[in-house]
C-alpha cells in the first residue's frame, strides 16, 4: 500500500505546471528578441539629411547651406514634363552661378529611393536635366545645389507635377 502513495504522488517533469510556466516565459523571451532582431535588420535608421553638425549628442540644424542662397538671392523654379525637367532661376548675379547644377529627389523614409541628376545650363537663367534615367520617388524632397553643395534650395515633389515647384532657400 505504501508503494502506491509514493508513485501518486512523484510526477514527471513534464506534468507540472511551474515547469512550462517558466519554459513560457524564456520561450516569449526568445520569439521577442528574435522579433526585434528582424525588424531591426530589415528596417535600418535612414541617413540625417540636411544641414547639420554635430554638437555632443545632438545633431544641430546650423542652416549656413540655406544662409549662403539668401545671401546670393537664390530661388528657383521646378518644371517637369515628360523625359525633361526645367530649372528656372532667380540670383543677384545669375552669370556667376555654375553651368552645372545638382538636383536630388530624397525619398522621406526610404534612402534607397533617392535620386540624383545633373542639370546643365541651357540659358542664361535655364537648366534642363534628362529625366529619362531619373526616376523620382512618387513623394520627395526637391534639393537644388551647386556640385560642391556650398548652397541649397529645397521644395516638395507630389508625383505628377501640374506646374511648377517653388524652391527656396530652406528655412525650418
Amino acid at each position: 500500500m505504501e508503494l502506491e502513495m509514493n508513485e501518486a504522488a512523484v510526477r514527471p517533469w513534464y506534468r507540472e505546471f511551474w515547469v512550462w510556466f517558466f519554459l513560457g516565459i524564456l520561450g516569449m523571451g526568445v520569439v521577442s528578441g528574435t522579433s526585434v532582431l528582424f525588424i531591426g535588420i530589415n528596417n535600418a535608421p535612414q541617413m540625417v539629411t540636411g544641414d547639420y553638425q554635430p554638437l555632443g549628442k545632438v545633431l544641430v540644424d546650423t542652416r549656413e547651406r540655406a544662409d549662403r542662397a539668401v545671401e546670393l538671392g537664390l530661388s528657383a523654379e521646378l518644371s517637369i514634363g515628360g523625359n525633361l525637367a526645367e530649372l528656372v532661376l532667380d540670383a543677384n548675379r545669375i552669370d556667376q552661378l555654375p553651368d552645372q547644377l545638382l538636383v536630388r529627389f530624397q525619398h522621406p523614409t526610404d534612402a534607397q529611393r533617392d535620386v540624383s541628376a545633373v542639370a546643365r545650363r541651357v540659358d542664361a537663367d535655364r537648366w534642363q536635366l534628362q529625366m529619362g534615367s531619373v526616376q523620382p520617388p512618387e513623394r520627395a524632397r526637391v534639393i537644388l545645389s551647386d556640385l560642391q553643395q556650398t548652397w541649397w534650395l529645397a521644395g516638395r515633389f507630389s508625383g505628377e507635377v501640374a506646374g511648377q515647384i517653388g524652391l527656396d532657400p530652406e528655412r525650418l
